[in-house]
C-alpha cells in the first residue's frame, strides 16, 4: 500500500508538470533576446545593469501580450538591443534597436520583418524594480516602452499573414502611447521627437492609419505571395515580389517618405539584393534595378550592382 500511494504521488507530480509545461509552451507571444550594452557608462559596479537586463528579458518572455496562445514554433523571435548613454541615481539614457523575424513557409530561412531604432529614451529604473504591464494604465515608461513594441511586433506579424490582422494591436500601441504621452515627462513620447519624422508617434500613427493599408499590402504580399513560395516555387515567387514592388510606384506618388517604406527597405535591402543576384537569370534584372532605384533611391549603391 505504501508503495501505491509513493507511486500514485510519482504519478500526480508527472501529470502535473505536463500540463504546466503544456500551457507554457501554448503561452505568450514573443521569443525575445535582450543584450544591454553599457560600455559607454563609467561604472564601478554593473550590477543595476545587469538586473536591468534580466527584468527586461523576464518581461518580454513572460508578459501575455493578447489572450492568443501561441505555441513554441509560432512565438515570434525578436531582438531588444538597448545601449545605455548615461546613467546616474537610477535615472537611464538609452537608445533601442528593435527588431523582429519572420520564418518563411516550408522553410527554416528568416526574413527580418521589423527594424526599428528608438534614440534618447530617458527613464529611471532601480535595482529589483519589477517591470508591471498593464493593458490599461501607465504604470512606468519601461513597462510602456517594452510594451508599445511588443504589440507592433505582433501587428507586423499578423500582418504578414493576413491582411490587417494586426490593426488591433497597433490600436493597443496607440493606446499605450497615449497613455503615456499624457502621464509620463519623458519628450520621446512626443510627436516632435527625433526630429519630428521617425519616432514611435509616426510609426503607430502611419500603422493604425487608411492613408497607409497599401504598404502594409506589400509586406503581406513580399511575404505570402514571395517569401513563402521561394522554396516550391521560386519563379512565381520572383515575380509576386517584383509585383510588391511594382505597388511602392503608385503610393510614391503622394506618399514618398512613409516611414513604413523606410522601415520596409531598412529591414530588408540585404534580403532583396540576395534574392534578385542570386537568381538574376530568373528575371529582368535591368527592370528590377530602375524599380528599386525609383523607389528606394538610399540604396542606390546596393541596386546598381545587381
Amino acid at each position: 500500500m505504501r508503495y501505491l500511494k509513493i507511486y500514485l504521488m510519482k504519478l500526480l507530480i508527472c501529470s502535473f508538470l505536463i500540463v504546466l509545461s503544456y500551457f507554457k509552451s501554448y503561452s505568450q507571444e514573443l521569443n525575445a533576446e535582450v543584450t544591454v550594452n553599457y560600455n559607454l557608462v563609467n561604472q564601478t559596479s554593473n550590477q543595476v545593469f545587469d538586473d536591468f537586463e534580466r527584468s527586461v528579458y523576464q518581461f518580454l518572455n513572460s508578459t501575455r501580450f493578447s489572450n492568443e496562445s501561441y505555441n513554441s514554433i509560432q512565438k515570434i523571435d525578436c531582438n531588444f538591443i538597448i545601449t545605455i548613454i548615461n546613467y546616474k541615481d537610477n535615472q537611464f539614457t538609452l537608445n533601442i534597436d528593435v527588431s523582429s523575424f519572420r520564418q518563411g513557409y516550408n522553410s527554416t530561412y528568416k526574413s527580418l520583418n521589423f527594424l526599428f531604432r528608438d534614440i534618447g529614451i530617458n527613464m529611471s529604473y532601480q535595482l529589483n524594480e519589477p517591470i508591471i504591464f498593464s493593458s490599461s494604465r501607465h504604470t512606468s515608461d519601461l513597462a510602456s516602452l517594452l510594451s508599445f513594441y511588443s504589440k507592433i511586433i505582433i501587428g507586423f506579424d499578423k500582418d504578414s499573414f493576413e491582411i490587417n490582422s494586426g490593426i488591433d494591436f497597433y490600436s493597443d500601441a496607440k493606446f499605450i502611447f497615449d497613455n503615456a504621452s499624457s502621464l509620463s515627462s519623458n519628450s520621446t513620447w512626443s510627436p516632435t521627437s527625433n526630429g519630428g519624422r521617425v519616432n514611435k508617434y509616426w510609426l503607430v500613427d502611419n500603422l493604425i492609419s487608411n492613408n497607409y493599408d497599401v504598404i502594409k499590402r506589400i509586406n503581406y504580399n513580399y511575404y505570402r505571395n514571395g517569401i513563402d513560395l521561394m522554396t516550391t516555387n521560386k519563379d512565381v515567387a520572383l515575380v509576386n515580389i517584383k509585383k510588391a514592388f511594382d505597388m511602392f510606384l503608385d503610393i510614391n506618388r503622394y506618399r514618398p517618405n512613409s516611414i513604413l517604406k523606410e522601415i520596409f527597405f531598412i529591414s530588408k535591402n540585404d534580403e532583396i539584393f540576395n534574392i534578385f543576384n542570386n537568381d538574376s537569370e530568373l528575371v529582368d534584372i535591368d527592370e528590377i534595378k530602375l524599380i528599386l532605384n525609383n523607389i528606394s533611391p538610399f540604396h542606390s549603391n546596393k541596386w546598381n550592382k545587381l
